[in-house]
C-alpha cells in the first residue's frame, strides 16, 4: 500500500521505489509538472537550426536556377530526412540500458521507439512526395549541365534509403523491439548516404567542378540533417516518454542518452562552422563588410549569425548532465533565479544532522539514504551537495522514497555553486510522523488526513 503525499502543487501516492505515474501534461500539477521542466533552450535552438537550414536551401536552390517555390519543399524533405536519421542515430546509438534497474529504462526505451515510429510514419511519406518536384526539377537541370550520374545516384540512394526506413517503420507496427538495433543501424547508414548523395549533387549544380564542394556540401548537409533530427527526438520523443514513464532509473538513463547526443553536437557545430565558411568563400571572398552588398552574402551572413547563436546556446546550456529532459533541459530561469531561494530556507525548520556531499556524483546518494535510515521519522538532513544535477534529481529520489525536501538554495554560480537542502525523514512509519507535523501546521478545526504535508520545494 502506498501513501498518499501532498506536496505544494497536488497529492501524490508513493509507495515503493519503481516507475512514477504521471498526470497528464495539461494538469499544474503532479510529478511531471516539477521535474520536467519547459525546455526553452532546446526548442530555440531547433528554431535557429531550422531557420539556418533553410537559409541555406533558399541560397541553394537559387544559385542552381531553380524556381523559389521548390525551396519549402526541398527544405520538407531534407528536414524528414534528418528527422529519419536524426532518430536512427539517437535509437542506434544512443539508447542503451546501462541502468541498474532496466525493467524501468526498458519501458522508457520501448515508449522512445514507439513514439518515434509513430512520428516517422507521418514523416517518412511527406519528405518523400516534398522531394519528388526537386528531384524532377534537379533531374533535367543535371542532363543540360552533364552531371547525369550525379542525379542518378543520388535518386537511387534517396529511393534506397526511403524503402529502408518504410520497411522499419511498417514491419513493427505492433511491438517496437527497441533492442533489435540492426536494421536501424543500417538504415541510418543508407539515409546518411541519401544526404551525402544528395549534397554533391547540389554541389555539382552549384559550384560545377570546384571539387572541394563534392566534399564540403555533403559535411555540411549531414551535420545540419542529424542535428535537426536529434533535436526533433530530444523534444518529441525522449522528454514524452520520460514523462510517461518517470522513475529515477529513467532520469539518468535520459541524461546519459542526452550526454551522447550533445557529444555529437560538438562535432556538429565546429563542422557547420568550418564547411558553411568555405562555401562561402566563393559568394563573398573574405571580406564580410563587402558581402553585404549583395544578397546572398546577406543570407550568408544572416545563417552564421544563427550558428553562431546556437554556439551561444550550446555554452549556455549546461554542458553536462544538468542538461536532462528530467527538470533540467536549459532552463533560462533557472540560470537567472541564484540564490532566491534563500529566504525560503532561513524560515524552514533546523536541521538535526548535516551531510557534506560536495564532491561526490548525484549528490551521494547512498551516503544519504544510509544517514536517513539512522534518522527517526520526522527529523531534518541539512545536505550540502556540489553535483548540479541534484537540483532536479534529488526533490524525484526524495519523493520516491517517501522523503520531503522543505526547502533548497543555491550559493554560487556554475562550476563553483554549493547546494543545499533541508530534508526531512519519512520512513516505515512515516505515516505517524507526518500525522503529527500536519496537525501541528494545521488550523484550529482541521482535520488532516494520513498525508506527509510538504512545505515546498523551495523557490524557483
Amino acid at each position: 500500500m502506498g501513501t498518499t503525499m501532498r506536496t505544494a502543487t497536488g497529492d501524490l501516492e508513493v509507495g515503493r521505489p519503481g516507475p512514477v505515474a504521471a498526470p497528464p501534461a495539461s494538469g499544474s500539477g503532479g510529478v511531471a509538472e516539477r521535474y520536467i521542466n519547459r525546455y526553452m533552450l532546446p526548442r530555440v535552438a531547433l528554431t535557429f537550426i531550422s531557420l539556418a537550414s533553410l537559409a541555406g536551401i533558399y541560397l541553394t536552390l537559387r544559385m542552381q536556377g531553380a524556381p523559389v517555390e521548390l525551396v519549402p519543399l526541398r527544405w520538407l524533405q531534407l528536414a524528414g530526412l534528418g528527422v529519419l536519421g536524426g532518430g536512427c542515430l539517437w535509437w542506434g546509438l544512443f539508447v542503451r540500458v546501462d541502468d541498474a534497474e532496466a525493467a524501468a529504462v526498458n519501458r522508457y526505451a520501448t515508449e522512445a521507439a514507439r513514439r518515434f515510429l509513430a512520428l516517422a510514419r507521418v514523416v517518412l511519406p511527406l519528405s518523400l512526395l516534398a522531394g519528388l518536384p526537386h528531384l524532377f526539377w534537379a533531374g533535367r537541370q543535371a542532363v543540360r549541365e552533364g552531371a547525369w550520374e550525379f542525379w542518378l545516384v543520388a535518386a537511387a540512394t534517396l529511393l534506397v534509403a526511403y524503402a529502408s526506413a518504410g520497411t522499419l517503420l511498417w514491419t513493427r507496427r505492433r511491438e517496437p523491439r527497441w533492442a533489435e538495433r540492426r536494421p536501424v543501424r543500417a538504415t541510418l547508414v543508407l539515409v546518411i548516404a541519401a544526404l551525402a548523395a544528395t549534397g554533391a549533387l547540389d554541389a555539382r549544380l552549384v559550384f560545377g567542378q570546384w571539387l572541394p564542394a563534392l566534399l564540403l556540401r555533403p559535411l555540411h548537409l549531414v551535420a545540419f540533417a542529424l542535428w535537426i533530427g536529434g533535436a526533433v527526438w530530444n523534444l518529441f520523443v525522449a522528454i514524452p516518454s520520460a514523462r510517461a514513464t518517470l522513475a529515477i532509473p529513467v532520469v539518468v538513463a535520459a541524461a546519459r542518452q542526452l550526454e551522447r547526443f550533445r557529444a555529437w553536437v560538438r562535432v556538429f557545430l565546429p563542422l557547420l562552422v568550418l564547411t558553411g565558411l568555405a562555401q562561402a568563400v566563393p559568394y563573398t571572398g573574405w571580406d564580410p563588410v563587402g558581402a553585404l552588398a549583395f544578397w546572398p552574402g546577406r543570407l550568408i551572413l544572416f545563417k552564421l549569425g544563427l550558428i553562431g547563436g546556437l554556439v551561444i546556446i550550446f555554452i549556455t546550456c549546461p554542458l553536462w548532465r544538468a542538461c536532462s529532459p528530467i527538470r533540467g533541459m536549459c532552463d533560462l530561469q533557472e540560470l537567472t533565479l541564484m540564490g532566491t531561494a534563500a529566504t525560503a530556507v532561513a524560515a524552514a525548520p533546523a536541521a538535526h544532522r548535516r551531510l557534506d556531499s560536495r564532491g561526490r556524483s548525484c549528490a551521494g546518494f547512498v551516503h544519504i539514504q544510509r544517514e536517513l535510515e539512522s534518522m527517526a521519522p520526522g527529523e531534518i538532513l541539512e545536505l550540502l551537495s556540489s553535483d548540479p544535477i541534484s537540483w532536479w534529481e534529488l526533490p524525484a529520489w526524495l519523493e520516491l522514497n517517501g522523503h520531503v525536501l522543505e526547502a533548497r538554495e543555491r550559493r554560487g554560480f556554475w562550476l563553483w555553486a554549493t547546494y543545499r537542502y533541508l530534508i526531512r525523514k519519512g520512513g516505515a512509519n512515516r505515516e505517524a510522523g507526518a500525522a503529527g507535523v500536519a496537525a501541528a501546521e494545521a488550523g484550529p478545526g482541521d482535520h488532516p488526513r494520513e498525508e506527509v504535508a510538504a512545505v515546498g520545494t523551495g523557490a524557483r
